[in-house]
């Protein structure tokens, strides 16, 4: 009976530093730890950050989180007659922690919340990227709110590269470019970019329109070729401009099936036109 009271008193300690190395890594696994006031102007930022940050939508938030950073600035920038700066670089530092933690919280939920809507503004993206990039450069943030926001300034670069290739597939004018707007579409499709509905529906049909696309261009290359067959001077010119457009037909059809039989007839005739017309201008 003894030993299973020492055993229960046992497995009660130890669940209890357990519980305690859980608490510290949780509460310490993301550094930000705003700083204690400790002077009369960092204690004027926490009143003025409480009253005008924490609880205030993201635009309200905004505004004064950028208002406070100058007003630090410019507090930071006043020297006192005895040559002495108003404000030192550690009270500089603690006000725009104080600030940049009441803040982060706010644009990280607007942000996540935004890349979660079907289409997405381009002012507001551009106003998104700005401002997590003037987060980075403060050089506070850490740990996963550092990652979090550096991805910010990712996904609006990722969504105008996607729109980029989206907008390529329409010009497409190789098989190689066809299969490089698939390999590219592919990168970009999944969220938060596929949460846009627009460009997730520009990626899901790239590959169609880029394969489109270069089947227009080798019809057009053809009808061309076909209908220039007087153009080339002699018909060994033509034959090799035939032979060229004939070689892309070939060589789509190899890679994504069809029969470009219009084309072929096409190319099949103007043959037989460019060896009369040069047959007959050869004799003269």
């Amino acid at each position: 009976m003894n030993k299973t009271i020492k055993i229960i008193l046992i497995s009660l300690v130890v669940i209890g530093i357990a519980s305690v190395i859980l608490y510290f890594i949780n509460g310490t696994s993301t550094p930000t730890d705003t700083p204690i006031p400790t002077t009369p102007f960092e204690k004027e930022i926490e009143d003025q950050v409480a009253s005008e940050i924490k609880g205030q939508d993201y635009s309200a938030a905004s505004s004064a989180f950028f208002k406070i950073l100058d007003d630090i600035k410019t507090e930071a920038s006043i020297v006192n007659v005895d040559g002495n700066k108003q404000l030192s670089d550690n009270e500089v530092t603690n006000c725009r922690k104080i600030a940049f933690y009441a803040y982060e919280p706010i644009f990280e939920n607007f942000q996540s919340a935004y890349f979660n809507r079907s289409s997405w503004d381009e002012a507001e993206l551009k106003a998104l990227k700005s401002r997590a990039q003037d987060l980075l450069a403060m050089n506070i943030a850490e740990g996963t709110a550092k990652h979090n926001i550096a991805q910010v300034v990712d996904i609006v670069n990722d969504y105008h590269a996607a729109w980029s290739v989206v907008k390529s597939a329409r010009n497409c004018n190789s098989v190689a470019a066809v299969n490089s707007i698939k390999s590219k579409a592919a990168s970009y499709n999944h969220a938060p970019l596929t949460n846009n509905a627009s460009l997730r529906a520009g990626l899901n049909s790239a590959y169609s329109d880029a394969k489109s696309s270069l089947a227009n261009n080798i019809n057009a290359h053809c009808n061309r070729v076909a209908l220039g067959y007087k153009s080339y001077g002699s018909y060994e010119s033509f034959f090799a401009a035939e032979d060229a457009a004939l070689n892309r037909i070939n060589e789509y059809i190899n890679a994504f099936g069809g029969n470009f039989s219009n084309a072929k007839s096409a190319l099949s005739q103007a043959d037989q036109n460019a060896m009369n017309y040069y047959s007959t201008n050869n004799d003269d």
